[in-house]
């Protein structure tokens, strides 16, 4: 429990890094939005339910929806940041250089799995919008979480791919 409860966030100096740092906080931004929209919904739906014994029909398919849109924006700011849980249980005793070459192989292979999950979701937005799948109550076509969330995923494989080249160029001290 040494470590500090929050690091300050340094922008990184190449164009590549500052244009994802940039785009990553822009995205992060945009799912808190999200976030306050889909609280403010919450709140004036239970108060609502209070009040008049009438909820805002289906606000738990907007908050499913908005919900899956914030949590997927956050995940390259937090991949920009370092921020994401590390198990570093079996690592603490590796040499720096040992450990970074680690963490650039799991950034490496995180940048495989979110390449893959923004291609796939695409593909599934393609395919629920020709089948024209919509939610239950409020007839939300299901293809719109899908192709909000797809470049989040890709900008989450293009944060981890630069983090993980940062990881392998790092000297050790």
């Amino acid at each position: 429990m040494s470590e500090p409860i929050a690091t300050p966030v340094c922008a990184p100096q190449d164009p590549i890094g500052r244009s994802l740092f940039f785009l990553s906080r822009t995205f992060a931004a945009a799912g808190g939005l999200v976030l306050v929209a889909v609280s403010i919904m919450s709140v004036f739906s239970i108060a609502s339910r209070a009040l008049t014994g009438n909820a805002v029909l289906g606000d738990f398919e907007l908050v499913q929806i908005g919900s899956a849109v914030a949590v997927a924006a956050f995940l390259p700011w937090g991949q920009m940041r370092g921020s994401h849980v590390f198990v570093d249980f079996f690592t603490t005793g590796l040499r720096p250089c040992m450990r970074a070459r680690l963490d650039g192989l799991g950034a490496l292979l995180l940048a495989i799995c979110a390449g893959i999950v923004a291609w796939r979701m695409t593909i599934g937005t393609v395919d629920l919008r020709a089948s024209s799948e919509t939610s239950m109550l409020l007839g939300v076509p299901t293809w719109y979480a899908y192709m909000l969330m797809s470049p989040s995923f890709a900008l989450l494989a293009a944060t981890a791919f630069y983090t993980s080249s940062q990881k392998f160029r790092e000297q050790p001290a």
